[in-house]
């Protein structure tokens, strides 16, 4: 006595032990059996799709990073000093100022950041760095530096994303 399993195994039972034999489907069976081509088709339109955007996006993000950086770190030589914090740190991060030169930091970004001299948590290498308080987005800080040398700083809120140095002549 033999039944047949759709597609592919046919069971045949003998009184005292069972053999289960397999077979390959005929060629009108493969033929007549449906497939569903435009879907398939539909589905990897829509993974390279998907790939496509991706890759757009890493590329995008990118090519904007890189930009911020060669512009964060230029320097500049002036009698006033004007520094941003944005969410990507301070721009520009290297300063370089005469002695009597008064530095802002204005606060572009959305989250509260809080200047603060290095090293980080003590805040001793020069104390007219530290900000009393947090900035909060569109509030400003400033200082005058009156002692010749290098001074990095860090958000206090943020030390090891956002860093600065001050060169002073």
């Amino acid at each position: 006595m033999g039944f047949m399993i759709w597609p592919l195994v046919r069971l045949t039972h003998y009184k005292r032990y069972e053999t289960i034999k397999f077979r390959l489907p005929m060629e009108e069976e493969i033929q007549s059996k449906p497939t569903n081509k435009p879907a398939f088709f539909l589905i990897v339109i829509f993974v390279v799709l998907i790939g496509a955007l991706l890759l757009f996006l890493f590329l995008k993000n990118r090519s904007g990073t890189s930009s911020t950086t060669k512009t964060s770190n230029a320097k500049i030589t002036t009698s006033q000093a004007q520094v941003n914090v944005t969410g990507q740190g301070f721009i520009p991060t290297v300063i370089e100022v005469k002695k009597g030169t008064q530095i802002t930091w204005t606060n572009t970004d959305t989250s509260p950041h809080q200047i603060a001299s290095d090293p980080h948590p003590t805040h001793t290498l020069l104390a007219v760095l530290n900000s009393p308080e947090p900035l909060a987005s569109g509030d400003s800080f400033s200082a005058t530096l009156e002692k010749s040398g290098t001074f990095t700083y860090h958000d206090h809120l943020n030390p090891l994303k956002f860093k600065g140095t001050i060169i002073v002549k």
